[in-house]
């Protein structure tokens, strides 16, 4: 059997992005005081959050003395993570503050763990591993920005064992609703999806599909039937606006995958929408039915992605997005400028 040929053989482009690791309500419940530590893991690299001088922090998960795990220690007083081992205390900048067995004496040069930009946004805490070009942006969201919407709900954050990357082309997939979401999502009387124009801009890659207003008759009440605006920060966010066919209101599906390794990722989502008196309970349950009808088939699936995959003219959106995935890897490799020239110049279709 032949070997196949990844999409990228080289990922490290991935660390010039933000990505989320936790919401803040999963941090705040660590400990009393809010302040965590946590663990997580991103692009393989464990990582250590949390917060110090009213400010979020994210650091290699490892204390320079003998490698225990910071996230398993606590948050200090004084502002500092005290590793669970001898005590080391390291401040915001990843530094080495106070070694108790020997606190007199000066602190080695390399008694450091790398710390890396971290910021909240929309009730999540974010992570760029490397911003040496500090060229991207943190993901757009709609659901603060649209006056309309009353309601914003951070669902909890769930895990697959699925590449990020599978699990944004799952999300963004016309052609598997009739199979995989029959009578939820959609009619499979509807099985011949749109193709529609693929633009690029601003970093983003944008689409809408208009799906048939007579599938109101055969889906339940909360499905999100409506006009789909796609609006995609790469590499792996989906802000999905939607005007509802039953009432005409907006309704806001935003999700995130962060990549923890190539087989597996976490899942942030957030839902918006008009109504005062709708429980949350309600469109999250129908979400959850939604990713298990989703999840045990995407795991299926190898978590990278490999050119030997046949393509048909329907999967046109995925293709545009691998086609963006290998041309920013291939651009990161010569450099800065090369990157920014392959995520910001704008290619559009639409009229």
């Amino acid at each position: 059997m032949n070997a196949l040929t990844p999409l990228t053989a080289d990922q490290s482009y991935l660390r010039h992005f933000w990505h989320p690791v936790a919401t803040v309500n999963e941090l705040e419940a660590a400990d009393p005081a809010g302040n965590g530590p946590i663990g997580r893991t991103l692009l393989d690299e464990p990582l250590v959050i949390a917060k110090l001088n009213g400010k979020y922090v994210a650091m290699r998960d490892r204390c320079a003395h003998r490698y225990a795990k910071l996230s398993v220690g606590k948050v200090l007083e004084n502002n500092r993570i005290q590793c669970p081992y001898h005590g080391w205390e390291y401040g915001a900048t990843g530094r080495c503050e106070l070694m108790p067995a020997c606190p007199s004496d000066a602190i080695p040069k390399k008694a450091f763990t790398p710390a890396y930009a971290c910021e909240e946004r929309y009730g999540i805490i974010w992570v760029r591993l490397d911003s040496s070009w500090d060229c991207t942006n943190i993901p757009y969201c709609e659901a603060w920005e649209n006056p309309e919407f009353k309601r914003q709900i951070i669902a909890e954050p769930y895990n697959w064992n699925s590449s990020a990357e599978r699990r944004w082309e799952n999300f963004t997939d016309f052609s598997h609703f009739a199979y995989v979401h029959p009578g939820t999502l959609y009619d499979p009387a509807y099985s011949e999806p749109a193709i529609v124009p693929v633009d690029r801009v601003g970093g983003e890659l944008r689409f809408f599909m208009e799906p048939g207003r007579d599938m109101l008759d055969t889906l339940p009440d909360d499905s999100p039937l409506g006009s789909w605006n796609y609006r995609n920060s790469m590499p792996f966010s989906v802000n999905l606006s939607i005007r509802l066919y039953k009432n005409d209101k907006p309704f806001l599906l935003w999700t995130t995958s962060s990549p923890v390794s190539e087989n597996s990722c976490r899942n942030f989502m957030i839902i918006a929408h008009t109504e005062d008196d709708l429980p949350d309970s309600q469109p999250l349950n129908f979400q959850k039915l939604v990713l298990a009808e989703d999840q045990p088939v995407i795991e299926t699936q190898p978590g990278p992605i490999y050119l030997d995959e046949v393509s048909l003219p329907t999967d046109k959106i995925s293709n545009q997005y691998r086609k963006w995935l290998r041309e920013l890897s291939t651009a990161a490799a010569k450099g800065e400028e090369a990157f920014k020239a392959a995520l910001f110049t704008d290619v559009t279709e639409s009229k």
